[in-house]
């Protein structure tokens, strides 16, 4: 009997905790996407993007220039008009540029790895800066309102919409949650749309 009345006060304790605690629930893809700092993320990740390939344009227009040299080399090579030794020092000349041509190809690949890289690399880094913030705004909002403990929704099989303060979040981010709507109805018209188009064509 005691052991009941043990088990029954911690059931109850529990309960009581449970009611206690004050929960939420915001959508983490939607503040990372409309955080105010992802406009101009995007765009350095656009120019960062211009510039590796401008780099990487012009590393691949040597190598095409290369290449021709190579297989000019070759022709010259198999020119029947060459005597013994000038035609040995054709093949020479060609085995060069074969050498030179792989170690340009090889360059060429070491280089698109590299900014390649450093562009996720950057990219990592923006986000990283974009979600501590956002971990900073919730922090203080969950201190402000009461709130035990805030949820990633998108994670989550199911909760109640009543629970969801991404709109709150994002004014608190200096983002009008309009943005959040129009950007929503945009992509479910898109969807309708396409479903419309699909079904048009069958």
């Amino acid at each position: 009997m005691k052991c009941a009345s043990l088990i029954l006060a911690a059931c109850m304790a529990a309960t009581l905790v449970t009611a206690q605690e004050k929960t939420a629930v915001v959508n983490m893809v939607d503040l990372v996407r409309f955080h105010p700092s992802r406009e101009r993320d995007r765009k350095l990740m656009q120019d960062t993007e211009k510039e590796f390939q401008t780099k990487l344009d012009k590393q691949r227009d040597r190598f095409e220039q290369l290449r021709d040299d190579y297989e000019k080399a070759v022709k010259d090579a198999r020119n029947p008009a060459l005597n013994d030794k000038a035609k040995s020092e054709a093949e020479d000349k060609a085995m060069k540029h074969r050498d030179v041509l792989a170690e340009a190809d090889r360059d060429l690949r070491q280089e698109m790895q590299k900014l390649q890289r450093e562009l996720s690399e950057l990219d990592t880094r923006l986000l990283r800066q974009v979600t501590g913030d956002i971990r900073d705004v919730l922090s203080k909002y969950a201190q402000e309102s009461k709130f035990t403990i805030i949820l990633d929704g998108t994670t989550m099989a199911y909760f109640d919409p009543k629970l969801e303060v991404t709109d709150d979040v994002l004014k608190r981010m200096g983002v009008d949650p309009k943005v959040r709507k129009e950007a929503k109805d945009k992509a479910e018209k898109d969807k309708a749309d396409k479903a419309a188009a699909t079904a048009g064509k069958k």
